[in-house]
């Protein structure tokens, strides 16, 4: 198949070959002349063995990601002579398949089930689409490009959704941010197919029993931070009878669950009036309160909070570390943040918190909260350790895809 070849260094190799899906930059010992970033290659090692096949993009760190261990093949009916075929309809064909073989793996996991409909449908290298990620809430899907290689295969995405059995009414493309800039592709909020008036207002989903209105189209990441939906309701069994602090709250997901199982009242704490008017008017959508909002800077807020006075505590940051440069300041930041928290919680209480930063292993998260509690006088157990959920796979090998930690703390 004629697609340009990518050569490793001698020695680099080994982690593709157990599934690791990026090559990066400086892993390679020859790129092919010409190169357009975004095209389909095919990955050797040293010993000019074929690895398998993937998007290449010269811009990035990240200078392959991979589709495919061996050869590229659609996975299409038997007998199809693959070799004819040109590398764009075999990757077209792929993401097709790899589409519907996502969505078949959350039905065997339950989703979507009878009170939830907001779930993560594909979550890129975990379903073999790397820079690929789809959201769906309800009848929107909210699909987010991450890579260059598969923004320009959008339109088989797009058309691998309408090809589903149940398929979206409706399909927006979320603004990927910095991802976009990094491997340089222009990327916007806008409605791709369907009716528009579904986003108007806030999209209705149902989130472990709760009525939520998104705001998918110009809301945080794409609208939701589904991927602590079970931790949320996890913490919502602990907190009857609670008091219940939830800061960094975006929409309130964490405070939401706490009410709906039994807390007698919770705080949200956000610099984004935006993000507290979903939480009052979610609340108000499910008859659930007491819910305070305040507008605030969260150490801010937390410096001035009176010691001892919740019961539960809930810190969901956002990513603080973006490159390997700011992992010192990070985890000075996370301490800090950290030491407040515990300050805030009664002794006896529970502490949640958690780190979406990549960059922080959980075994310097850990050692970062052991810190934070001496700075704090606190003694501090561990109760639970989590991460993200069911619906956002990771490739065994592929350690960094585990990019969320979630620890649940006793206080004392």
């Amino acid at each position: 198949m004629p697609v340009a070849k990518v050569v490793l260094k001698r020695g680099r190799a080994n982690p593709l070959w157990h599934g690791h899906p990026w090559v990066f930059s400086g892993a390679i010992h020859k790129l092919p002349a010409g190169l357009t970033p975004g095209d389909v290659v095919s990955v050797y090692d040293a010993e000019e063995r074929l690895i398998g096949h993937g998007f290449a993009n010269p811009r990035s760190q990240i200078a392959v990601r991979m589709l495919t261990l061996g050869e590229l093949h659609s996975g299409a009916q038997p007998g199809v002579a693959e070799h004819t075929l040109p590398p764009a309809e075999l990757v077209t064909s792929l993401i097709t398949r790899r589409i519907h073989e996502a969505s078949l793996l959350r039905r065997s996991i339950g989703l979507p089930r009878s009170d939830t409909s907001a779930y993560r449908l594909c979550n890129s290298e975990g379903d073999g689409l790397p820079g690929l990620s789809i959201d769906l809430f309800g009848d929107v899907a909210a699909v987010q490009f991450s890579a260059l290689g598969m923004k320009l295969c959008e339109d088989a995405v797009y058309a691998a959704l309408r090809s589903l059995p149940k398929p979206p009414t409706c399909i927006i493309e979320s603004a990927a941010g910095s991802f976009a800039q990094i491997e340089g592709f222009t990327s916007q909020n806008r409605v791709v197919f369907g009716d528009e008036s579904l986003l108007a207002g806030g999209t209705l989903c149902l989130e472990n029993g709760l009525r939520l209105r998104i705001d998918v189209r110009d809301g945080q990441k794409t609208g939701a931070f589904l991927d602590q939906r079970d931790n949320r309701q996890l913490l919502g069994r602990y907190c009857a009878g609670a008091k219940v602090l939830d800061v960094y709250s975006y929409a309130g997901g964490f405070a939401l669950q706490a009410l709906r199982q039994g807390a007698v009242e919770a705080t949200c704490v956000d610099i984004s009036p935006r993000a507290l008017k979903l939480c009052q008017e979610n609340a108000q959508l499910n008859s659930l309160g007491p819910l305070q909002t305040v507008e605030s800077d969260a150490f801010r807020f937390l410096e001035g909070a009176t010691p001892l006075s919740y019961d539960v505590v809930v810190i969901d940051p956002p990513k603080f570390a973006r490159a390997q440069k700011d992992l010192p300041a990070a985890l000075k930041g996370y301490q800090r943040l950290n030491a407040l928290a515990m300050g805030a919680v009664r002794r006896g209480g529970l502490l949640a918190t958690s780190s979406c930063s990549q960059l922080v292993d959980e075994q310097a998260f850990l050692r970062m909260l052991s810190s934070a509690a001496t700075d704090a006088g606190r003694r501090v157990t561990v109760l639970y350790r989590g991460s993200q959920g069911l619906d956002h796979p990771v490739p065994p090998s592929f350690e960094e895809g585990r990019y969320l930690k979630f620890v649940l703390l006793g206080v004392l």
